[in-house]
């Protein structure tokens, strides 16, 4: 066989497996090729930034963590609006009308869970409660809704740093009248702010301290008719004074200095404790020092032994024989 019948052989056999191998291949495409890459977090200055306490709480529980403390909030709000009364747990429920994904049983413990653990909210179990039934109670921050409550709470009291007022009204809105009349019986102490007089902190006292006069008329009927008693009790312990002695004893006025309130101390015949004491000087005498007699002494002028010899035996030894 030539070289050119060889060659035509070649061709006509790979020509072929061209077409039989045709059908099997990738279909081709005209335009360029479009690869996907795995997305990389973008380096903005938000990824440093830290995640608000909800942002964290709803992301690591999905849509019913952020729904639950949406739910907390309002339960605390409508308790808090009930006048501190407690309200079953099936009224709370039927009020805050839960949504979809937490309706259940599984989703209502949830919710009288994270009820329980709230730190404003008192649980009431079935057995304890007047009506039989799970109930939840707003907690205040001071128990106190009265005047005489307000009296009792503070005798209570440990230290002596007193309940702001802020705080008081957190239980007890309406407060400031009964401060008022409490403060002028002198039941309670009061510091108000110097700009408006507003009370700022309410602390304990007694009636017995202060010297004031008996209450009016038009006083004692201003007291409201749930405090009427405790208003009453404390009036009553208020010390009668004259007006005759407090007009004198107001009228009384100190000396302007030191000096003149000694004067005046000196000519009642009075001994005023800052006067100078006189002390009397006697003659000194001179203490006369006791010259100690050491013999078991140890000597240290032991080149003078000769001339310090004692000669007392020498002496007495010659006059009794003598």
């Amino acid at each position: 066989m030539s070289l050119a019948d060889s060659l035509k052989a070649f061709k006509s056999e790979r020509a072929e497996v061209v077409s039989r191998n045709a059908a099997h291949s990738r279909p081709t495409t005209t335009g360029p090729i479009s690869r996907t890459s795995t997305p990389k977090p973008s380096s903005g200055a938000n990824n440093n930034e830290k995640r608000t306490h909800d942002a964290a709480f709803s992301s690591s529980r999905g849509v019913a963590g952020g729904e639950i403390m949406r739910l907390v909030v309002g339960a605390v709000e409508k308790l808090k609006d009930n006048d501190f009364k407690p309200l079953s747990w099936l009224e709370l429920l039927r009020y805050m009308s839960l949504p979809l994904d937490l309706r259940g049983a599984k989703g209502e413990a949830t919710f009288k869970r994270a009820l329980q653990s709230h730190h404003r909210l008192q649980y009431i179990h079935a057995k304890d409660s007047a009506d039989g039934l799970e109930s939840f109670r707003y907690k205040p921050l001071h128990p106190v809704t009265n005047g005489e409550e307000l009296r009792d709470y503070l005798a209570r009291l440990e230290t002596a740093q007193g309940v702001p007022v802020k705080e008081l009204k957190d239980g007890w809105p309406d407060c400031i009248p009964t401060l008022d009349r409490l403060e002028k019986v002198g039941c309670i102490l009061v510091s108000r702010s110097k700009k408006d007089g507003t009370p700022h902190r309410v602390y304990p006292d007694n009636p017995r301290y202060h010297i004031t006069t008996a209450p009016t008329k038009s006083s004692t009927k201003t007291t409201k008719a749930a405090e009427s008693s405790s208003s009453a009790a404390a009036l009553q312990e208020v010390v009668k004074i004259s007006p005759d002695f407090q007009a004198f004893y107001s009228n009384i006025r100190l000396p302007a200095n030191d000096n003149d309130l000694r004067a005046e101390l000196e000519k009642a015949g009075l001994t005023p404790t800052s006067a100078v004491r006189e002390v009397s000087k006697g003659p000194l005498k001179k203490k006369e020092r006791k010259r100690v007699d050491r013999k078991n002494a140890k000597k240290t002028n032991v080149h003078l032994a000769g001339l310090l010899k004692d000669y007392s035996k020498v002496k007495a030894a010659k006059a009794a024989n003598g």
